[in-house]
């Protein structure tokens, strides 16, 4: 050890200190895991009788869109971005006398009133009057949609991109089933450019060996600066077992998210398993989509919102899934996210949310959802419960949920006082703000500012000295008495926060410049 490092003293133990901060600079962090978390200089600091909770979100109530055209009997998965100020949608749509899906265009002022409009981009079925903007490429046969993104590193002419799930061919809908066994291996994963998102031209080449059924996401990931796709997998397995003497196959676990990664968005890499179902989710469930999302503000938190598909039940129930890295996964909370409807409601039984968070002002996202009010497999133990009436309205819809800007995963305490500190962090900035719900009475949250050196708080913004949050707030202002903001004493290379949560739920935290700065 060297002399002239400082010391930690814990219970008289020496620990030498090694600042490598983590560099927030003035990005807003995310406090959805524990990779924010230290065990701190003394055991008050220790993270203590806290949790991760799910936000809260605001369901609209009502289908915003359906299948009311004359041209279209049903519509599927759904893609929604915000495009300067309008809000664009694309959707496979389903049509009388057509086999097969086809991806359909609509567009918003303000996200919930969605019009078609004949477009005449590609003549379909003899017809130009119509809002069907793509069937496929050369061969199309039903491209069940993944999702459409706005490329920042684009070529020209490819700003918008499009994955989508393809046949091999027209021949598949003759050839699908033999003898009641459905085979993926006549499909493939495709995907598609356009400039203006209305006229798209399909890359030649496959991306997958087989179909992967159900809604995959693509989107461009500027850290690791890699296409991402997220698709349908069906290679989970359990239950295999090795020993001498005993050698035991694994059965298939059902459906999974899998992953590839691109420079060039035409050649992509083998698929890899990042998130299957475990023991825990029992062996009734399987995951059907993904609906990647990256955060909007900061380029290394990341979220997934799978649908688990509960066979005995006939749902899918949306969870939440987290990640630093764009690769490797955590589940930090496993209640449901978006609930279902109640009984006869339009999403009493579906809730398949669409890739990506859609900005609706400077502090709410929405998240558009496919929907569905019957089971997704004809349960019979379901169905005999269900009135003639109930039956004859199944339909797939789509509609959308509110929350607050961030508030997905959270860290929260009850009754119960809790306290956790944060690793050594640098940052830019002379105010710290907070984004913080109360959850019952008596709510309060406090920070004081540590020493990255000896972990001791420092003079003027220790607990005491901070005015407790009490009030909802998605940038509640930090302060301490007799202190315009953060002062130039503290170190703006090395230093640690520490919470003092009660009856709240802590979302994210951001070192700013104040107002005037």
């Amino acid at each position: 050890m060297s002399e002239s490092m400082p010391v930690i003293d814990i219970n008289q133990k020496k620990y030498p200190y090694r600042p490598n901060p983590f560099p927030c600079g003035s990005v807003r962090q995310l406090l959805f895991d524990d990779f924010l978390f230290s065990g701190g200089s003394s055991y008050d600091q220790f993270p203590y009788r806290i949790h991760f909770g799910l936000g809260s979100v605001q369901k609209h109530g009502e289908p915003l869109f359906v299948a009311d055209k004359a041209w279209e009997a049903s519509i599927a998965w759904v893609s929604v971005v915000r495009d300067g100020g309008r809000y664009r949608m694309w959707y496979n749509s389903g049509h009388e006398g057509h086999q097969g899906l086809v991806v359909s265009y609509a567009e918003s002022d303000d996200g919930l009133h969605f019009e078609r409009r004949p477009l005449g981009v590609v003549e379909w079925r003899g017809s130009r009057h119509h809002n069907v903007v793509y069937t496929g490429g050369h061969l199309g046969v039903s491209p069940e949609l993944g999702n459409v993104f706005i490329d920042p590193n684009a070529e020209e002419g490819e700003r918008f991109k499009l994955v989508h799930a393809e046949w091999n061919g027209p021949f598949v809908f003759d050839l699908l089933r033999h003898k009641g066994v459905f085979t993926g291996k006549a499909g493939t994963l495709r995907g598609a450019y356009s400039p203006d998102g209305l006229s798209w031209t399909r890359y030649v080449e496959d991306f997958l060996p087989y179909y992967p059924d159900s809604q995959n996401s693509a989107a461009w990931d500027p850290t690791l600066k890699k296409y991402v796709v997220y698709h349908r997998s069906g290679a989970a397995k359990y239950g295999g077992l090795e020993l001498p003497g005993l050698s035991v196959k694994p059965l298939g676990r059902g459906r999974a998210v899998g992953r590839i990664e691109s420079d060039d968005f035409r050649n992509w890499t083998d698929s890899e398993l990042t998130l299957v179902p475990d023991f825990e989710d029992t062996l009734d469930t399987d995951i059907y989509n993904s609906a990647y999302s990256r955060h909007p503000d900061n380029p290394n938190a990341h979220y997934l919102f799978p649908s688990f598909y509960r066979h005995y039940r006939g749902c899918f129930e949306v969870q939440v899934c987290v990640s630093r890295d764009n690769r490797t996964w955590l589940r930090p909370n496993r209640s449901t996210f978006i609930p279902l409807g109640s009984r006869g409601a339009f999403d009493s039984f579906i809730v398949s949310v669409a890739p990506g968070f859609v900005p609706i002002s400077s502090d709410e996202w929405a998240l558009y959802y496919r929907s569905g009010n019957g089971p997704h497999s004809p349960n019979a133990h379901i169905l005999k419960d269900m009135t003639e009436e109930e039956k004859a309205s199944f339909a797939s819809r789509m509609s959308r949920a509110i929350l607050k800007r961030d508030r997905v995963v959270g860290i929260e305490a009850g009754d119960a006082p809790g306290h956790f500190s944060t690793r050594t962090l640098s940052f830019e900035g002379s105010r710290l703000t907070v984004n913080v719900e109360p959850l019952g009475p008596g709510a309060e949250l406090r920070v004081q500012m540590l020493n990255a050196s000896d972990g001791k708080p420092i003079e003027g913004y220790s607990f005491d000295r901070c005015k407790p949050l009490a009030e909802d707030r998605v940038d509640g202002v930090v302060a301490w008495e007799g202190k315009e903001g953060i002062g130039p004493e503290v170190s703006r290379s090395a230093v640690r926060l520490h919470f003092h949560l009660r009856n709240v739920r802590l979302y994210a935290f951001q070192f700013r410049e104040s107002p005037s700065g």
